[in-house]
């Protein structure tokens, strides 16, 4: 059975093998995704600068409207009168977008900080049912709890 090869940033399969593969990774569909899933890391200001740095695009100045919108090699940010930026609708969805995300990442890592607070508390161990603690060898029963144990002098495996 032939292998399969999967692009994550295309969501695709193919037959794995050397042609295909390059014919697949010099693709535009390809490059445009990859582009795409390597901007979502940039930070917002630098993504911006990047699109002010663009010539701008005759098409989106004339028509409103660019099929490439925010792939396109040119810019889709234009001035005002007074010379303020007005940014495109695309790039107002994206940065919306890329708050979501980093507030809803944000959210995680409380969630996370929250419940790692509660695995401070001490755990609580019990033996499988049948099991007793005098029937077990002294390797296997649990310190004294009579007083604190002292784990630096026990042995490392190497």
């Amino acid at each position: 059975m032939p292998r399969k090869y999967y692009c994550d940033f295309c969501n695709c399969s193919f037959p794995d093998n050397a042609t295909n593969r390059q014919k697949h990774n010099n693709g535009t569909v390809h490059k445009s995704n990859r582009q795409i899933h390597y901007d979502w890391f940039k930070d917002p200001d630098e993504f911006i600068q990047e699109q002010i740095n663009k010539p701008p695009c005759r098409r989106y100045l004339t028509q409103g409207y660019c099929d490439y919108q925010l792939q396109c090699r040119y810019s889709h940010i234009t001035y005002d009168p007074t010379g303020r930026l007005i940014y495109p609708p695309e790039l107002l969805n994206w940065l919306q977008e890329r708050q979501q995300a980093d507030e809803a990442a944000a959210a995680e890592v409380l969630a996370a900080t929250a419940t790692s607070n509660k695995k401070d508390e001490k755990p609580k161990y019990r033996l499988p049912r049948g099991w007793k603690i005098r029937e077990l060898p002294p390797s296997l029963k649990p310190p004294p709890s009579s007083q604190p144990y002292s784990y630096t002098h026990s042995g490392f495996w190497g």
